[in-house]
């Protein structure tokens, strides 16, 4: 998936070409390859699955409900190869998405002690680890909700105006493509107060507050939103809090790491991080 990644462009000039659907796209031969060698693995593991419900031994998780629940119009099921793309988007908007989130976020509270040893604490007088622990991980959702200001696991987004608009004196028509940077919009200097620094009190303080509401899309918003946002602001925050709670965590080197914006920001050489035991 990381050669799939690197080989992609963050925005396909393609796309805003209104082609017919049936003209071929050309990708890199090394895109084709790892797209081909990804869907190989998840066919493989699909029919897999699909033998085990025949055979009455599957496990009762999300895949099974997903592969058994009959469409409530026709009754019918997925499709291996239907199978196949809901897998896909799963990988990539539920697992690459929030393993890159997950990642800034370490090394944010790596290079900043003060609120790992926070968080720390706060995971510490936890006992259980479930989702009803939520509302007592306050400060490590801050963290987390900081670490996605400042790295937004999709850096910039495609949308087609429904209707006519004008931005800042531009004119923009009905079904133009418009780019939506949360990058951009994220480091708004004329917006939130620090833009570039790291600091999880912001979203008690006024301006953090207005900007949550107005300027603060990690998940894009609206009818396109992100359908795992409440889930991705759950698992992250749990999962940070129970790394933190038995590791302290150190960066390894002198050099940050470089962001880049692929299909969701890595660094271009990696995160590097110790996790030593409390």
């Amino acid at each position: 998936f990381k050669t799939y990644q690197r080989s992609q462009p963050i925005l396909n000039i393609a796309a805003f070409v209104p082609l017919p659907r049936w003209l071929p796209r050309l990708f890199r031969g090394d895109t084709k390859r790892s797209a081909a060698k990804i869907r190989r693995l998840i066919t493989a593991l699909t029919a897999e699955r699909m033998e085990a419900i025949k055979a009455g031994t599957a496990p009762d998780d999300l895949a099974t409900k997903i592969m058994t629940t009959p469409d409530p119009e026709d009754g019918s099921t997925f499709t291996t190869e239907e199978m196949v793309d809901q897998v896909a988007i799963f990988f990539l908007a539920g697992h690459e998405t929030s393993a890159s989130a997950l990642a800034w976020a370490m090394y944010l509270v790596a290079t900043h002690p003060d609120w790992q040893d926070r968080l720390a604490e706060e995971a510490q007088a936890i006992d259980q680890c479930d989702f009803a622990v939520m509302g007592k991980l306050r400060q490590s959702r801050d963290v987390f909700r900081e670490a996605l200001r400042l790295y937004p696991p999709v850096p910039m987004m495609v949308r087609e105006a429904s209707c006519p608009a004008t931005f800042r004196d531009r004119t923009v028509a009905r079904g133009a493509q418009v780019v939506i940077s949360p990058w951009h919009l994220h480091r708004h200097e004329r917006l939130w107060d620090n833009p570039d620094g790291f600091d999880p009190a912001r979203w008690h303080s006024e301006n953090g507050k207005k900007c949550q509401r107005e300027a603060y899309l990690p998940f894009s918003a609206g009818a396109r939103v992100c359908p795992g946002a409440g889930f991705a602001m759950v698992e992250g925050p749990l999962i940070l809090s129970r790394i933190l709670r038995d590791y302290r965590i150190e960066v390894v080197g002198e050099k940050p790491p470089v962001p880049v914006a692929h299909l969701t920001v890595r660094s271009k050489d990696g995160i590097l991080l110790r996790f030593v035991r409390r």
